[in-house]
């Protein structure tokens, strides 16, 4: 999953054997050239070896241990070396100079264009001032400025090209993540508000907007996907007739960027941009209706496109932001994403459809073969011992048999009549209740058969689909079946609960022997939790063996 900012498009391994490469060849052709450095040879060579030994053990560590050198700003470090190579040498005629392209383009590469960019201008000022200022001989004009517009400029570029890379790694990484949460297993609803928090944490957006006519109404529907409330993101909600008409007062044609912040800048760059999709080009001003959307979903910019089924206007995707801005590259890779998500929720929605009519036919079946193969008998069996009684008088031993007897008879009718009622009746909107019930019946009968004491705790706030709770449920008595052949535990605990728009199941056990072994995840439960897109997790601590899954809903 895109968990965060930048995508790393350079192998961190590579580009520390490079930089040892960089600094042996400076030491080398220092040695064999003595011409540079003029001054301060000593120290120079020192710096030289230190850097050297730096880049060795930075390489060590990537072959040994990459995770250390995760969050160290290793280019920031690199500069410092080469500003101290500069001062120590010729100043601005240093042939140090030509180690900055190298940080450069390892900034822009790892990090993106703002990185790039950032270390590009420090490394220029720094290149100037320090050059500048510990140039013992003359100052060569054309060397001194070329070498500065030099930086600068291919700088840039670099920062733009290795921005662009980073970019696009980024996006082919969501596209990769969306394919994952594209399950059937996970309804419609479901993978649309996945998909919805998986991009709106990709822009760093507030919010993620979704407005869609429904399939069976033609009434617009709304979708949220909030930084705030990500719980929100797998229901649909009304939309009043205002806020549809400021939402959808775009042509179909259309996508549209909008920026408050560009409004009154000197150079009057039009703060909302509507772009023709079938021609690419920019379309005719709307910018009125801007202020009001902005103001109505409370954002400084947003960005829309148009969702189309069957060449038909269905609805629209809106991102809002307070800080971030959007642009016609946004436009396009968004409208990429709608084409080819689109295809598979239709899929889904088709197989949700389908499953759902056969499960319906699957309970109407279930519930006549339960009335004529197994009601019908019972209530003959009734019958008879109703007329045995009549046979019998009270004060006979065997009256009070029959009449126990039949009363357990007449309750079993009357169970399996409220079971018939329950699945012609089933509602699958209430199905956290369902699997709590179901949870709690397992449990009791897993307790009865191998005296094992199971807790079972389902948080009401849990949302889920049917065949959700099947997986759920599955993933449940794997874990007990776990426990009972390898552990001697007596105690299990159950736990289920919904937190930041992912299901936590817990799946506990007390066992004091656990510490002197090593854990392991479950093949069967780790298989069934990475098919719905989650992870599994055991955490061994004070006698307990915790299983933890968590699914994203």
């Amino acid at each position: 999953m895109i968990d965060r900012q930048t995508v790393e498009s350079v192998d961190d391994r590579l580009v520390s054997l490079m930089r040892l490469i960089l600094a042996l060849s400076a030491l080398t052709i220092i040695y064999v050239d003595p011409s540079e450095p003029d001054r301060l040879v000593g120290i120079t060579y020192g710096a030289l070896v230190l850097y050297s030994i730096y880049s060795g053990g930075i390489y060590f560590l990537y072959v040994k241990r990459p995770s250390v050198l995760h969050r160290v700003p290793l280019h920031w470090i690199d500069v410092g070396w080469y500003v101290v190579l500069i001062s120590l040498s010729s100043g601005t005629n240093s042939v140090f100079f030509f180690f900055f392209f190298f940080v450069i383009l390892v900034a822009s590469f790892r990090s993106g264009y703002h990185a790039g960019l950032s270390v590009t201008v420090v490394s220029a000022i720094l290149f100037v001032t320090v050059g500048y200022l510990t140039t013992h001989s003359e100052i060569q004009p054309n060397r001194f400025f070329l070498r500065a517009i030099y930086l600068i400029t291919l700088g840039y570029l670099m920062a733009y090209w290795g921005g662009s890379e980073v970019t696009h790694k980024r996006r082919l990484g969501l596209l990769k993540d969306v394919n994952r949460l594209s399950n059937p297993r996970f309804g419609v609803d479901q993978t649309i508000g996945s998909i919805m928090t998986q991009l709106r944490t990709f822009y760093d957006a507030d919010t993620c907007l979704l407005v869609m006519a429904d399939s069976e109404s033609d009434e617009y529907i709304l979708r949220r996907a909030d930084r705030r409330h990500p719980e929100r993101a797998n229901r649909a909600e009304a939309l009043d007739p205002e806020m549809e008409s400021l939402l959808m007062a775009w042509p179909p044609e259309c996508a549209v960027t909008y920026d408050s912040r560009l409004d009154g800048w000197w150079f009057n760059k039009p703060s909302c941009a509507l772009y023709n999709l079938p021609s690419g080009e920019r379309a005719k001003d709307m910018g009125e209706a801007c202020p009001g959307v902005a103001d109505l979903l409370d954002a400084r910019c947003f960005i829309n496109i148009p969702l189309y089924r069957q060449g038909t206007l269905r609805g629209r995707l809106y991102l809002t932001s307070k800080d971030g801005r959007f642009t016609y590259s946004d436009v396009d890779f968004l409208r990429q994403l709608v084409e080819h998500v689109t295809p598979m929720i239709e899929n889904i929605s088709l197989v949700d459809r389908l499953a759902s009519e056969a499960s319906e036919h699957e309970r109407h079946r279930l519930s006549r073969d339960i009335h004529d193969s197994a009601i019908q008998p019972y209530i003959g069996l009734k019958l008879g011992l109703d007329a045995l009684r009549r046979k019998v008088t009270p004060d006979e031993p065997l009256y009070s048999d029959l009449e126990e007897l039949a009363d357990k008879t007449n309750g079993v009718i009357k169970d399996l009549r409220r079971y018939v009622g329950g699945l012609q009746d089933r509602d699958s909107a209430d199905q956290s209740n369902m699997l709590s019930s179901s949870l709690q019946r397992e449990a009791q009968k897993f307790g009865e058969f191998y005296s094992i004491q199971v807790a079972v705790d389902v948080a009401t706030e849990v949302n889920m689909n049917d065949r959700l709770a099947a997986e759920v449920f599955q993933l449940v008595r794997e874990g007990l079946s776990n426990i009972k052949r390898h552990t001697t535990s007596t105690q299990a605990a159950i736990s289920l609960a919904a937190l930041d728009g992912e299901l936590i199941l817990d799946i506990e056990n007390y066992n004091p022997q656990a510490e002197r072994h090593n854990s392991f995840t479950p093949r069967s439960i780790k298989e069934r939790t990475e098919a719905l897109g989650g992870r599994v997790a055991v955490d061994v601590r004070d006698g307990r063996t915790i299983v933890s899954v968590v699914i994203p809903l």
